[in-house]
Parts: C-alpha cells; structure tokens; sequence
C-alpha cells in the first residue's frame, strides 16, 4: 500500500503541472506579499490563491526557510557557540 501511494506522489506532481526547480525574484515577491496580507497557515491554498504554480509545501519551505521575517542569516556568535557547546555536553546529541 505504502509503495503504491509513493508511486503515485510523482504522477500527482506532473498531473498538478507544479514548478520545480530555483525560485525566482518575482515568486518570492508573491509569496511574501500574499503571506504578509494574510497570514501563515494553509499552504496549499496559499500557493493556489497567490498564483504560484508550486506545491503548498514548497512554499511552506521557502517562507521558512529563506523569506521569513526575523529569519538570522549569518555565522553564529561566539555567545551562541558556547550555549550550544553547553547544552551539547548536557544533552549530547
């Protein structure tokens, strides 16, 4: 059963005609204008209503992984190095 539903996942994709592939300037703008108007949450029909011909969870990605306001870019600092190496030596991995 678990095999037949993966099969099928790719035929979905193709059949849904979904982009793939780097996103442009101009998506992201679509994302990030549609997000900020209405909120986080339904990224399926985020990705319809906006007019992005890409998956809900390709959008969920994108918004957390790069677009999110507060999102940190950059090394860490040495005072959140030593929290991790702190916690790693209580915790471990």
């Amino acid at each position: 059963m678990v095999g037949s539903l993966m099969a099928a996942w790719p035929v979905q994709q193709q059949q849904q005609g979904w982009r793939k592939g780097p996103w442009t300037p101009e998506e992201d703008k679509l994302l990030i204008e549609y997000v900020n108007l209405h909120g986080e949450g339904r990224w399926s029909s985020v990705a319809r209503c906006a007019g992005l011909n890409r998956s809900g969870k390709s959008c969920r990605l994108r918004w957390v992984n790069y677009l999110r306001p507060g999102l940190k870019r950059g090394q860490i600092t040495p005072q959140e190095e030593g929290i991790i190496i702190e916690l790693h030596s209580i915790w471990g991995n």
